[in-house]
C-alpha cells in the first residue's frame, strides 16, 4: 500500500438530487449496493480516512461533512473538503463514478509533482474535475470565487497548474456518469463483464 496516498483524505460528493434519476443519485442501487457503498468499499482499499460530503447524511455509517455553503455546485465539495482537511492534498470523486478502478486513481496520484494544484483525468478530451487531486493552496481562489457567486469549476481550472492525466480509450468506460436509468444497466452490464 502506497503510504502517502494512504494518507490523504478522500471526499466522496453526494450531491443531491438527480432529475434525470428522480432520486437522490448517492441512494440509488446497483447490484444490491448503492453508488457511494460502492465507492467507499473501493476508496477504503487505498485510502486511510474517507468523507462523505453533501447536504444531509444518508449514511451513518460513514463520516460525514455538511458543505459549508448552501449552493450546490460541486465547487463547494472541493472548498468542504479542502477546509477539513489538514493535509495539503485531498482525492475528491463524485458518488455517480462508482466504476472507476483503483488502478486509474493510484495513476493519477502519481502524476502529482511539486509545481501541481489539480491532477486530474483526461478521457477523450473530456476532463473529470470530480476524480481527482487538489492541493489546498488552490482553496484561496476557490474561496473567492464562491463569494463572488462564481461556481464555474472549469474557469478556476484554466487559471490553476493542472496535470492531466491521459486515460486511454480502452479505459473510457469506467467514467460512465450514472445520470439516466439507461447509465445504471450499462453499469451492470460492465460490472458483470468485470467480475466474468
Amino acid at each position: 500500500m502506497n503510504i502517502s496516498l494512504y494518507n490523504i483524505n478522500a471526499y466522496i460528493f453526494t450531491g443531491g438530487q438527480s432529475r434525470r434519476l428522480y432520486t437522490d443519485k448517492s441512494l440509488v442501487q446497483l447490484n444490491g449496493k448503492t453508488l457511494t457503498e460502492i465507492i467507499h468499499h473501493k476508496l477504503s482499499l487505498i485510502f486511510g480516512n474517507i468523507y462523505i460530503v453533501g447536504k444531509e447524511n444518508n449514511f451513518p455509517d460513514y463520516d460525514f461533512i455538511q458543505d459549508i455553503k448552501s449552493v450546490q455546485c460541486p465547487l463547494n465539495g472541493i472548498v468542504t473538503a479542502l477546509e477539513h482537511t489538514q493535509n495539503d492534498w485531498i482525492f475528491v470523486i463524485a458518488c455517480d463514478l462508482p466504476l472507476v478502478k483503483i488502478s486509474s486513481i493510484n495513476d493519477i496520484y502519481d502524476s502529482i509533482d511539486s509545481n501541481t494544484q489539480v491532477v486530474l483525468p483526461n478521457v477523450n478530451n473530456k476532463l473529470q474535475p470530480l476524480c481527482a487531486f487538489y492541493h489546498k493552496s488552490i482553496l484561496k481562489i476557490f474561496n473567492i470565487a464562491i463569494d463572488e457567486n462564481d461556481y464555474s469549476l472549469m474557469k478556476l481550472l484554466d487559471q490553476s497548474e493542472v496535470v492531466k492525466v491521459e486515460i486511454p480509450t480502452v479505459d473510457k468506460e469506467q467514467f460512465l456518469n450514472i445520470n439516466y436509468p439507461e447509465d445504471l444497466e450499462k453499469a451492470e452490464e460492465l460490472l458483470e463483464k468485470e467480475n466474468n
